[in-house]
């Protein structure tokens, strides 16, 4: 429901009127919207909040420490896996490596064995009378057996019978030749995957202690979070406490003023009814200027204890130290501090349009007025404050209708 709505009308004073024309001129400003569901949280104690707060980011800090540990986790084993495959790369790489050495070494005892024949053979021809001497003194005289055949294929030295055994070595030659390639590429594919093997091994490492420290983070802040939980747990307990202090204050000052308004009603043959008239709106003025409701009267699910309590006011926004003015004319019928309340005033309205009325104002920081003293309607009382069960400073706002609570906005 709207806040404009629930302004009601004006007090009879030109000063009242102003001051509701204010009111309703801050609402439009600043879109201000009563959610019958909102949590009190201005009355929630300060400890209570602060241990949620800690126990609401143990929780996420802790949560996020199992993310980051479960993803270090999943990198070893991601790593540790490379690793194998990494290991089988570098076997068969290796094994290819030997069997190109092998076909290298093989290769070339074959090239040596057909090139000796190849010699031999020319040898043969030229004891023979095949060959001219210059000719196989140039061959004779060569560093190495290649050298020799090209001399003697240039001199025509080896015969006929021999060529196929010459296209075969020069075939073997140029199969050499790929060979040693091939040993080459090998070599390299074998150091590639060594210094594969190498960074993987080094990053597994280096993951491996990232997740020791990982784990000893989760560790440590399951630790931190059972500490918060615990002190939740106490500062859970005295906030119950607190809701029983301030629930048995509210019913020692009922009872008290339900005497009276009965007192009252039998005196004067009035109604002890405690709703408000039809007619009420209106007949209360605003007790702090320029303000907007923060939480209304009604039931209110805890957001912490999860259970329902009785919100037994209205919140008004109201800076610490800004004036707070009796909302009608009446006598202070106390002041007094109460560790839920605060420092309170109540002030006794008389019989009004037949019920018994009082208002209380509460969490002040400083009293304006004492008790037995006559307050003018919008007379100043006291100053806004966070005394008492208090997390801000605020006006808690209350009125009590033949001694019981009743919503302020009835009145206002």
């Amino acid at each position: 429901m709207a806040l404009l709505a629930l302004l009601g009308t004006s007090p009879s004073s030109a000063a009242d009127d102003d001051r509701h024309a204010d009111l309703k001129h801050k609402q439009n400003r600043l879109s201000k919207a009563i959610d019958s569901g909102k949590a009190d949280v201005d009355e929630i104690s300060s400890r209570l909040m602060s241990a949620q707060g800690r126990l609401d980011s143990a929780v996420a800090d802790l949560q996020d420490a199992r993310e980051k540990l479960a993803d270090l986790t999943e990198q070893v084993r991601l790593a540790v896996l490379r690793d194998h495959q990494m290991q089988v790369r570098l076997d068969l790489a290796i094994q290819r490596l030997e069997d190109a050495r092998e076909d290298l070494q093989e290769g070339r005892e074959t090239v040596e064995r057909q090139r000796d024949r190849l010699v031999s053979s020319a040898v043969s021809n030229y004891e023979n009378g095949g060959s001219d001497l210059a000719t196989f003194g140039a061959a004779f005289a060569a560093d190495d057996t290649g050298d020799v055949l090209d001399s003697l294929q240039v001199g025509d030295t080896i015969v006929d019978a021999e060529s196929t055994t010459l296209q075969t070595l020069q075939a073997n030659q140029v199969l050499l030749v790929l060979t040693e390639r091939r040993v080459e590429t090998a070599k390299e594919r074998v150091a590639d995957r060594r210094e594969d093997a190498r960074e993987n091994l080094e990053l597994q490492r280096d993951l491996k202690a990232q997740a020791r420290v990982a784990k000893q983070d989760v560790a440590t802040r399951v630790g931190e979070l059972r500490v918060v939980r615990q002190e939740i747990a106490q500062a859970k307990r005295e906030e119950l406490r607190q809701l029983a202090s301030l629930k048995k204050e509210r019913d020692r000052v009922e009872d008290r003023l339900r005497r009276i308004a009965l007192r009252r009603a039998q005196q004067n043959r009035i109604s002890t009814s405690a709703t408000a008239p039809s007619d009420a709106g209106g007949f209360f003025s605003y007790p702090v200027a320029n303000t907007y409701i923060t939480s209304p009267y009604g039931m209110r699910f805890h957001p912490i204890l999860h259970v329902l309590k009785l919100h037994d006011g209205t919140d008004f926004h109201a800076p610490c130290g800004v004036p707070v003015y009796a909302a009608a004319a009446g006598t202070v019928m106390s002041r007094y501090y109460n560790a839920g309340y605060g420092n309170r005033i109540i002030i006794d309205h008389g019989v009004v349009k037949g019920r018994s009325l009082w208002t209380s104002y509460n969490h002040l920081s400083a009293f304006s007025a004492s008790p037995g003293q006559h307050v003018s309607s919008g007379e100043l009382i006291g100053f806004a404050g966070t005394t008492g069960y208090s997390t801000a400073c605020h006006l808690h706002f209350m009125v009590y209708v033949n001694g019981v609570t009743s919503n302020p906005m009835s009145w206002l």
